[in-house]
């Protein structure tokens, strides 16, 4: 409800309809009693007790007055006077009210799920390192649908039914006090059920939002990995796995569906119970008692019908709500998550790299892990320097590059830019100066332009276009039909590995960083693809401060500075010819590749 803050005023409008609703729903069905009074009793009017001054003597006194003062067929046409205007302006309140609270949750919807997606675009990396992608798409897109259903319902419940319901119980306690203490002893009874059945429904809920959210991870798994299901001949086992995962979870949404569906027939028994004793024991006391006439008894019998439907969505609502609720818990396990987050805004921005980058004394170990990623690690990259990374997978390589963009922070020591501590400086700006060209090419479904002009507010065309000449992309762009506003697909499914590759080549271009980043950006390639590409490289790596991460030693022999990493340690350091000499693993790699003895 803290959302609707920024609706205060559509929310009072509405409300103050629903009132209005209320008022001329109860004048419609007194119209409607006075009607039936009409044909019924003629043109005889009843008198009450002259001594009796409750509000129903008032009300029926007033209103009879006016109708039964004319004949019977201006009596008539009265009554269908007024119960056409009541209808006309219920109908009215009722429009304004649902179109305002459509308003409202719509928009309290949008803001949940804005804040949702900005929360997880500012979760650090090892969030994402311990949490599965389907999991929390079920949770940005299904999970916010169930709130918004369930918010629709909250909504109605209170300010139409429950109003509604609260304007009929009065009219009914004007109209017989003695009767309504009958319907109130039903209500703790309903509410207890109600209550019973909604948290099971919650129960289930919560299990059926955690199975769709499985769900939504095989599929995308699977979507995802198409080529090697097909190849491997494994479409009648993933089938077979969807088929099941589904089955468990439409078993779970049914025996959901058996708890909600009983809410309304059991509310029903207890509400037809009740109009069967009232009719009954307001028989009576019109028959016997007299203390209540018989237009009285019409219309009260009227007025509490007409209160069971709203009674009944009251009740399926409240149920409706509980699977709202197991979904808003989701939803705020995310946005509850409290991690170490320093005020960007306090910080000081970079704008340039002037002298060396630092590491000192850096550890760092994954929250998954037991042990160092990194350990003790002391470096020094002078500015205009091409640095290798070499060693064996799992050994540090990509740590250390992912310590440069401060995806993570250090566990122990630190990292300086010219002297200055890393985390003094804001994100954003560092990253400014810094590019990367990973070996899976990371592209959008968006045109090629775009792709390359990411990370920029504006796109300027010239740019682009020499951004691609530059990563040799220019030869096959010139070929498309659309050549730069051509949309790649997913992923970049529309182009070759090498294709992305150098378009991936040509974004960093763009951005002109001052420190690349290059991480095994040929080792998926072919051989034409790989000498394409390493032009590419070629080019942008001049006058650049450059770290590359490689497994093929032929791309890093000219390097200033090769590192050599081992179990998260830097073990040999030097260039070529120095680590061949030293006799150790750089040379076991070395020859391992070339095939020397």
């Amino acid at each position: 409800m803290s959302y609707c803050n920024n609706y205060y005023k559509s929310i009072i409008i509405s409300f103050i309809a629903s009132i209005f609703f209320g008022v001329f729903n109860g004048f419609s069905i007194w119209m409607v009693s006075s009607l039936i009074g009409t044909i019924m009793n003629g043109n005889q009017v009843i008198h009450h007790d002259s001594n009796t001054d409750s509000l129903n003597s008032i009300l029926e006194t007033n209103i009879n007055g006016l109708i039964y003062s004319q004949s019977p067929i201006d009596q008539l046409q009265l009554v269908c006077l007024f119960l056409f205007i009541a209808f006309i302006f219920k109908n009215i309140f009722l429009y304004i009210n649902q179109t305002l609270l459509s308003y409202v949750q719509l928009n309290v919807i949008k803001d949940i799920r804005n804040k949702l997606y900005t929360k997880i675009q500012n979760l650090p990396l090892d969030f994402f390192d311990k949490n599965k992608s389907g999991e929390l798409l079920s949770i940005l897109l299904n999970d916010i649908t169930s709130i918004r259903v369930a918010f629709t319902k909250s909504f109605q419940i209170i300010f139409s039914e429950l109003m509604n319901v609260i304007f009929l119980l009065v009219m009914l306690f004007i109209i017989s006090k003695k009767l309504t203490i009958v319907v109130f002893a039903a209500i703790p009874l309903s509410g207890y059920i109600i209550i019973k059945i909604g948290k099971s429904i919650r129960r289930k809920a919560t299990r059926s939002s955690y199975k769709i959210a499985d769900i939504s991870n095989l599929a995308q798994e699977t979507i995802m990995g198409i080529k090697i299901i097909k190849a491997f001949n494994m479409k009648k086992n993933e089938i077979k796995n969807f088929v099941k995962e589904n089955s468990i979870f439409s078993g779970l949404l049914y025996n959901q569906a058996k708890l909600f569906n009983l809410s309304t027939p059991i509310n029903d028994f207890i509400g037809i119970t009740i109009a069967v004793i009232l009719l009954w024991f307001g028989g009576k006391e019109v028959l016997e008692n007299k203390s209540i006439s018989p237009d009285g008894f019409v219309r009260y019998i009227m007025f509490l019908f007409a209160m069971l439907q709203p009674s009944r969505r009251l009740g399926s609502g409240i149920a409706a709500i509980q699977t709202g609720i197991a979904s808003a818990k989701r939803v705020n396990s995310i946005l509850d998550l409290e991690y170490t987050h320093k005020e960007e805004n306090n910080l000081v921005n970079i704008n340039n790299f002037n002298d060396k980058i630092k590491f000192e004394n850096i550890s760092f170990k994954y929250q998954s892990s037991n042990q160092d990623a990194l350990n003790n690690i002391n470096v020094s990259i002078n500015k205009g320097e091409t640095i290798a990374l070499v060693g064996k997978s799992g050994s540090g390589k990509t740590t250390f590059s992912n310590l440069l963009l401060r995806f993570y922070e250090p566990t122990k020591g630190k990292i300086t830019i010219d002297n200055q501590d890393f985390q003094s400086f804001n994100k954003s700006s560092l990253r400014d100066i810094m590019s990367i060209v990973t070996q899976e090419p990371i592209l959008f479904n968006d045109s090629i332009k775009n792709n390359i002009a990411y990370g920029s507010n504006n796109v300027e065309d010239s740019l682009v276009v020499s951004s691609a000449c530059t990563a040799n992309a220019d030869s096959f762009i010139d070929l498309l039909e659309k050549k730069y506003d051509t949309i790649i697909g997913e992923r970049g499914a529309k182009l070759s590995g090498g294709e992305k590759q150098r378009l991936s080549i040509a974004r960093a271009v763009y951005q002109n960083p001052k420190i690349l980043i290059l991480d095994e950006a040929t080792s998926s390639l072919d051989s034409e693809s790989e000498k394409l590409v390493q032009n590419a490289i070629n080019n942008l790596i001049i006058n650049r401060t450059v770290i590359i991460i490689a497994h093929r030693l032929s791309t890093i022999i000219n390097c200033d500075k090769i590192l050599v990493f081992d179990s998260g340690k830097i073990v040999e350091r030097g260039n070529h010819n120095e680590l061949l000499e030293l006799q150790g693993i750089y040379k076991k790699l070395y020859d391992l590749q070339f095939g020397s003895n």
